[in-house]
């Protein structure tokens, strides 16, 4: 790759000699030919000074009161201290200040809406926060409603996000490490975890999967994902994203890493497993029947919607005896009439109630969903009436479709949707054995996915001992043992001390 012109001064370094700064500094932020960068010229303190800021970014009345002001009226200092020092200590009244030496340190802050002063004879630049860009204010997520719990999302604000996070978890275990990812561009991301109770295998991989996305520019936290989960090709989610800051804390107080980005509404969790996948945000808050009942009804609804339409495909096309009789006089009649038969005019029906939910979601507004139901409505009645299609096509679609909205993240139901697919191929070449075949492989490859080098259906296959809120929801006073991804120290001392309050005789922990 051939080297842009301004990227040899990014490599350069702030000296004493104020002409030569001020010259690598307006070459590499481009403040000639850029409206919005400001590189302000004055003499403070008997010493020519500059400041470097990207108007808009950067908050202008918090410049204008706290430095230029402060610098202005300050008198030189007295004694032989450096300048750099004199300045943080006596002259500008910050919380967040400091000194570095390198260009690309400089504009990456720069950049990020914070302001940069080089003074002649001072080694270096300060650097302080002045950022004062738009945001968004926390609101209620978009995709993750819940009937109780916490109504407050992610914004695209990194700093508001780690608050929100540590609102909800008031403790010093909890760890911000700050880090970048991009070459050319890099972008601010957080790695939050709990010091003691996720694993430190865990955090080291995280982190040498981080410092190895070798990318000019990471644009999203979905991007961000692509370049860290464990196996590219599988089909199954290896992360959990959520807009939820509720969510996040219950991922960390399981002993899991937590994954922010500026400009990303949402987190990622690793290692993950699927019974994460299977969770809804608002289980926890429900009484635990309310919660069992719930997580079964969404496990009915998954396997509805992988299973249903391979099982109508292989039951009428290759085993109508298993079949009533009735039952299979009425495929029969509604099928007498349709020009094509069975499985293509599954595949069809599908694709086009995939085709529906897709233009759904893409139409902005309250307009996506009258499209969906209006064009579902509409569209299922005309076919059925031109006769293209049997009715029962429709229903096992209908119910399918219903069975994947169950699924409670957007990753795992598009995997449903795929699998759903192979399946129904599978079906329709060999019937059930056919259909076994590609289960037994989906299964197979999906037992051998890890999470972070962890295993994906972990901790029943393999087996280990853990929280028992897994596919049931048993009461909190049950759930005494961490997830088994946490550190094994914090694990044995939970499982004794559920041992404990299981004798009577024992004093109680």
């Amino acid at each position: 790759m051939s080297e842009t012109p301004w990227e040899p001064f990014r490599s350069g370094v702030i000296t004493e000699d104020f002409a030569q700064s001020l010259s690598l500094l307006r070459k590499a932020s481009h403040a000639e030919e850029s409206e919005d960068v400001a590189l302000r010229e004055f003499t403070a303190l008997g010493h020519a000074a500059a400041l470097l800021y990207v108007d808009g970014l950067t908050d202008g009345e918090n410049v204008q009161r706290f430095l230029l002001e402060p610098l202005l009226h300050a008198l030189p200092p007295q004694e032989d201290e450096p300048l750099d020092q004199y300045l943080m200590r006596y002259v500008l009244p910050l919380a967040s200040v400091s000194s570095t030496t390198h260009v690309s340190q400089v504009l990456n802050r720069v950049f990020s809406g914070d302001a940069a002063l080089i003074m002649d004879t001072m080694q270096g630049a300060l650097i302080a926060d002045m950022k004062g860009f738009v945001k968004r204010s926390v609101s209620e997520p978009i995709n993750e409603s819940v009937v109780a719990g916490p109504h407050e999302g992610f914004t695209e604000s990194l700093r508001d996000n780690t608050v929100l996070i540590r609102r909800l978890l008031r403790t010093p275990a909890l760890v911000c490490e700050a880090m970048t990812v991009g070459n050319k561009v890099p972008s601010r991301i957080c790695l939050m975890y709990l010091d003691g109770i996720a694993r430190g295998e865990n955090v080291e991989e995280i982190k040498r999967r981080l410092d190895g996305c070798n990318i000019d520019y990471v644009s999203s936290i979905g991007m961000l994902e692509q370049l860290i989960e464990d196996a590219p090709f599988a089909l199954l989610p290896q992360t959990a994203s959520t807009e939820r800051p509720d969510r996040a804390v219950g991922f960390l107080t399981e002993g899991q890493i937590i994954i922010l980005m500026e400009n990303a509404p949402e987190a990622l969790a690793m290692p993950v497993g699927f019974l994460h996948l299977f969770h809804a945000p608002d289980d926890t808050a429900m009484r635990w029947q309310y919660g069992t009942f719930l997580r079964l009804l969404r496990l009915s609804g998954i396997l509805i919607s992988l299973l249903l339409p391979a099982l109508f495909i292989a039951l009428t096309v290759y085993h109508p005896e298993g079949l009533s009789l009735s039952l299979m006089t009425s495929v029969v009649e509604s099928q007498a009439k349709v020009p094509l038969s069975l499985l293509p005019s599954m595949l069809i029906m599908l694709l086009i109630f995939s085709l529906i939910n897709e233009a759904g979601t893409r139409v902005p507004g309250a307009l996506g969903a009258s499209l969906s139901i209006v064009g579902g409505l509409i569209l299922g009645q005309a076919v059925v009436e031109a006769e293209l299609f049997s009715p029962l096509i429709l229903i096992v679609v209908a119910l399918s479709g219903l069975g994947s909205y169950a699924a409670p993240t957007f990753p795992l139901t598009l995997a449903l949707r795929i699998g759903q697919l192979i399946l129904l191929l599978a079906a329709g070449a060999g019937g059930y054995p056919g259909m076994t075949l590609a289960l037994f492989c989906l299964l197979l490859r999906a037992f051998g996915v890890t999470s972070l080098k962890s295993p994906y259906f972990s901790p029943v296959a393999p087996k280990r001992p853990a929280n028992p809120d897994r596919a049931l929801r048993l009461p909190i006073w049950r759930q005494r043992l961490r997830g088994a991804i946490a550190n094994p120290f914090h694990m044995n001392r939970a499982w004794g001390a559920m041992r404990a309050w299981e004798q009577p005789d024992k004093e109680k922990p």
